[in-house]
């Protein structure tokens, strides 16, 4: 039990100051760009993202993301403020998702090219992984004893539907729908960053 905490413990260390800074530069930065790669270094706990990167040309066709606006969220009465580092698996996970599916999907549906098959596989191969942190952060919410309505848990679950849609299209090598994935994963990381801010 020790052992488990203390890896526990490293991730969360590991990934706090980066997630947080990963999700208020990711919550307020501008779509990414075709032919920039936007994925951040992992950490050595976080499966690595595809590395293929085309030499393209032209701007990029994709749509901008919208931020969704605030809930104006506050901490359930009866809670005990919790700190930053729960949610900082599930906020280093989904944002190293959406940066690396943008540098890796998004690049080249904006531009009307076809994803290569090898950046699908590897796409397949790491991706279901970003769950662990999404599913880290859940337990440690629940054993706050945040109430299951409180939107965190929703937002949590937007992550991982998110994940595993994403998941699907790798293996189908499915184009269709790249973007709309995209913009579930940075919704959901701009709703998880304004959830667990509350519960802070």
């Amino acid at each position: 039990m020790h052992e488990r905490s203390t890896a526990r413990g490293v991730r969360a260390v590991a990934l706090t100051a980066a997630a947080l800074a990963f999700a208020a530069a990711c919550s307020d930065s501008s779509d990414p760009q075709a032919g920039t790669s936007t994925a951040p270094t992992t950490p050595a706990t976080t499966p690595a993202a595809p590395s293929s990167t085309p030499a393209t040309t032209g701007p990029s066709a994709a749509p901008s993301y919208t931020k969704p606006p605030s809930r104006n969220l506050t901490r359930p009465a009866g809670v005990a403020a919790i700190p930053g580092s729960a949610c900082s698996t599930a906020l280093g996970d989904i944002h190293i998702f959406a940066a690396s599916w943008a540098a890796n999907q998004v690049k080249y549906v904006a531009l009307g090219q076809k994803v290569p098959d090898d950046v699908w596989a590897e796409t397949a191969q790491v991706t279901d992984n970003y769950h662990q942190g999404i599913g880290i952060t859940r337990g440690d919410i629940k054993a706050a004893k945040v109430p299951e309505s409180f939107p965190v848990y929703g937002d949590l679950a937007d992550a991982d539907a998110a994940i595993t849609e994403a998941v699907a299209a790798a293996k189908a090598k499915d184009s269709s729908n790249v973007m709309s994935i995209y913009f579930k994963a940075r919704t959901a990381e701009d709703h998880l960053v304004e959830s667990c801010s509350a519960l802070e």
